[in-house]
């Protein structure tokens, strides 16, 4: 039970280490691949919020075209 638990602690720590990696890498402008923050948003607000926030900033991006 305990090598488990201790299997499962090690593999989360290891995807916690590569997002903190991903951002590093995003905000030195280092990486030049697509990102999606969608995940991170989804813990501070509701899906269909997040939704809307996004069909409205497509809105504004592309009012002019």
């Amino acid at each position: 039970m305990a090598n488990k638990f201790e299997s499962l602690i090690n593999t989360k720590i290891r995807q916690i280490e590569d997002e903190l990696n991903n951002l590093k890498a995003l905000i030195s402008g280092k990486e030049k691949k697509p990102v999606s923050l969608r995940g991170m948003a989804k813990l501070l607000v509701s899906e269909e919020d997040l939704d809307k926030s996004i069909e409205d900033a497509k809105k504004s991006l592309f009012k002019g075209v």
